[in-house]
């Protein structure tokens, strides 16, 4: 699985699935090879605009295999952030989550974002895959 490296110092980095960038609208990420296996993914955001109480914000990761490259399939459920309101739960500027997730497919993965609600700047986040094998 490639789905993290080791730096020179000994650290795992991760592989970004979503680098930080802000988003108003539904978006599909690119792909990137990741192989099949466990990973942690991390979700970082950094800013996130909750100004009328009703955004939500749903992000999930999908997969596809080298049999079926044009095929995608979701390997998360939605993970929503938003208005407490909407959600149920509040959401700062600083939140991190980690989730494991189990890719049965072979080839790679991207995120896709569904913005729902009235959504005026957005949401700003970082997705990073990280292996969980661990250093020799």
């Amino acid at each position: 699985m490639a789905i993290a490296t080791w730096s020179p110092d000994g650290k795992l980095e991760g592989i970004a699935i979503k680098a930080a960038g802000l988003e108003a609208s539904d978006t599909t990420g690119s792909a990137v090879y990741a192989g099949k296996g466990k990973f942690r993914l991390k979700t970082a955001i950094t800013a996130i605009v909750t100004d009328t109480g009703d955004e939500i914000y749903n992000i999930k990761i999908q997969a596809n295999s080298r049999g079926a490259a044009t095929t995608w399939v979701d390997i998360t459920p939605n993970m929503c952030y938003g208005a407490a309101a909407a959600t149920g739960d509040t959401v700062t500027t600083a939140d991190e989550w980690e989730i494991i997730v189990d890719n049965p497919n072979d080839y790679q993965v991207r995120y896709v974002s569904n913005l729902v609600g009235t959504v005026g700047t957005g949401i700003n986040y970082t997705l990073t895959a990280y292996s969980l094998l661990s250093k020799a």
